[in-house]
This record gives structure tokens, C-alpha cells and sequence, in this order.
């Protein structure tokens, strides 16, 4: 009798709360596991949107850069506006805007093949702006490009090859060889971007000892 009994005996309370004890800690370790996962999913994900969105700047920035062409247009004023503008006073947060060339026309629309752009800072987005037309027209399109941006500034780089902080060229036609954007994104570090501008194939004005050696 007393041999079955003992047979009979479940765990102890001892036993039990050990049991309890393990499953508890494998159970905050698979919880501290799928967390880990989950936010490194999480900050990957918001990482390639940061990616996505810095190469589509650096695309749309090379893209029209490249195609930029001496190109001077009129605002809706019909007031003449010079090929490569800093500041547009009547494109409100403009940074930098030109006429680029090679502009696709799928549709067949009866339009040029040439389009006004202009870079612009509102609001903590910077923006593409575009023109239906070169010349006494509004832009109709503006494509957000990249945003939570604290402030933005712009070097250009001369005929000389020197470093500019303002576009002011007294030629209607002048433009620069090279721009340096600099944006500061909320939280981030400062982000420096070079670029082209138009053809490499300009030749320089001749310089003061070129010109008395003449």
C-alpha cells in the first residue's frame, strides 16, 4: 500500500516553481528576441527609405544639372530672367533655377524639348519646380524630394575655378562649371553634394597674363 502511494506522487512545490522559473526566463528571452528583430527591421526599413530618397535627390540633382544649358528665359512679368538663377525673387524658397535640355515628351504634347527647373527649400521639404513653358508662365509641378531639411545653402564654382557663395554673373548667358549643396537634415549630419553643370566643354575667358602676353 504505502509502495503505491509513493508511485502515485506528483511534483513537489519545490519542483513546480523551478519549472515555472525556466519557462519564465525562456519565455523573456524569445520576447527579447523577436523585439531585437523587430526593431532592426524597423531601423533597416527607415534606413533604405533615407537611401531611396538621397539617391532620387542625387538623380533628379545630376540628371537636370548635366542637361543645363545657357538658356535665358521671362518670368509672367515678361521681365528677363538670366539662364542660371540664386534666390529667384518670385520663386518663393528658390535656391538655385535653369533651363535644362532633353526633356522627354512621350505624348507628343506640341512643346519644347527644353524646361525651366528650379530647386526650392518651403516648409522643411526641398522641391523640384517645373515650367510647362520657358517663357511667361507659373510652374505647375512641384515634386517633394526630400524633407525634414533644417536649412540648405549652395557654393558655385566659377570660370576661374574658384568657390562662390552667391551667383550674381553681370552675362545674362553665364553659368557655373560646377554647385556644392549643403543640407542639413533634422538629426543628421550635414550631407555635401557636388555636381556638374552642363557641358564640360566651355572654354574659359583668357586670364589678365594670358591677355598681356597678347
Amino acid at each position: 500500500m504505502t509502495e503505491a502511494r509513493h508511485s502515485e506522487a506528483g511534483f513537489t512545490l519545490i519542483e513546480l516553481l523551478v519549472a515555472l522559473a525556466i519557462f519564465a526566463l525562456i519565455s523573456v528571452a524569445g520576447v527579447m528576441l523577436l523585439r531585437s528583430g523587430s526593431d532592426t527591421q524597423i531601423a533597416v526599413k527607415s534606413r533604405l527609405e533615407e537611401m531611396t530618397l538621397s539617391n532620387r535627390l542625387t538623380n533628379s540633382l545630376e540628371g537636370d544639372l548635366a542637361q543645363a544649358i545657357a538658356r535665358p528665359v521671362r518670368d509672367q512679368s515678361g521681365q528677363p530672367v538670366p539662364a542660371f538663377t540664386q534666390n529667384d525673387a518670385s520663386v518663393p524658397g528658390a535656391l538655385f533655377g535653369f533651363v535644362r535640355a532633353g526633356w522627354s515628351n512621350f505624348d507628343s504634347a506640341p512643346r519644347a524639348g527644353l524646361q525651366r527647373v528650379a530647386y526650392v527649400l518651403q516648409g522643411g521639404a526641398l522641391k523640384r519646380l517645373s515650367w510647362p513653358m520657358l517663357d511667361g508662365a507659373a510652374p505647375t509641378d512641384a515634386a517633394v524630394l526630400l524633407e525634414n531639411v533644417a536649412s540648405a545653402t549652395v557654393e558655385f564654382r566659377d570660370d576661374t575655378g574658384a568657390w562662390r557663395d552667391d551667383w550674381t554673373a553681370a552675362d545674362a548667358d553665364a553659368m557655373p562649371r560646377a554647385i556644392a549643396v549643403n543640407l542639413n537634415l533634422v538629426g543628421k549630419p550635414e550631407q555635401r553634394m557636388l555636381f556638374l553643370v552642363g557641358p564640360q566643354t566651355r572654354v574659359p575667358p583668357p586670364s589678365v597674363e594670358t591677355g598681356a602676353v597678347e
